[in-house]
């Protein structure tokens, strides 16, 4: 059962983010606040756990991906509903950073028939920015500055994306950086 944990934590957060939405039509930010980062907590310890246990699979990884994007997506959503008056400045940034992530995954699906699943270091720095901006924008609707400093750090993080699927020379995911991939050069012989 203690292997199926991370399983379950990808499922978990899968599960947030309609309730996340369900919260916000009910006015219930602090609630959404709350949702959201057992959803992030989720996202932390579901790799930590399967490396710790050494069920650590590209499926598994993959299913992380995609429930990070449905979850993130859900949790705009849920602003958005909870929040409307934030919609003419969020949707600009989310637009950007959608169609960065869309096209990343499409270049990886074109380059190795399977979609992107680096799971840098900066998607760990952009996920708990999102964490911090949506959890100030259910609780307080005033996100300020934050918007931008996570906006940045999101064009960042899905630029280093774009850079390790094009630096890869065969589909594969963890890589923590792109600079990580220097030590993946083949050696050569004298």
């Amino acid at each position: 059962m203690l292997t199926r944990l991370p399983w379950l934590l990808v499922i978990f957060r899968i599960a947030a983010g309609p309730a996340m939405i369900a919260l916000a039509l009910a006015g219930q930010g602090i609630a959404g606040a709350v949702l959201l980062s057992l959803g992030v907590l989720s996202d932390i310890f579901d790799g930590i756990i399967a490396r710790r246990l050494g069920v650590a699979t590209p499926a598994l990884r993959t299913w992380d991906s995609r429930a990070d994007v449905a979850f993130w997506l859900s949790a705009a959503i849920a602003v958005a509903v909870l929040r409307p008056e934030l919609i003419p400045s969020l949707w600009p940034a989310a637009a950007v950073i959608a169609a960065l992530e869309i096209g990343n995954h499409a270049f990886s699906f074109a380059k190795f028939r399977r979609e992107a699943s680096p799971h840098h270091y900066l998607s760990k720095a952009f996920g708990l920015g999102l964490w911090l901006l949506f959890a100030v924008s259910f609780a307080t609707g005033r996100p300020g500055v934050i918007l931008w400093g996570v906006f940045a750090l999101g064009i960042a993080s899905q630029l280093e994306a774009f850079a390790i699927t094009l630096r890869l020379k065969v589909w594969r995911c963890d890589v923590p950086s792109v600079l990580s991939l220097r030590r993946d050069r083949p050696v050569r012989s004298a």
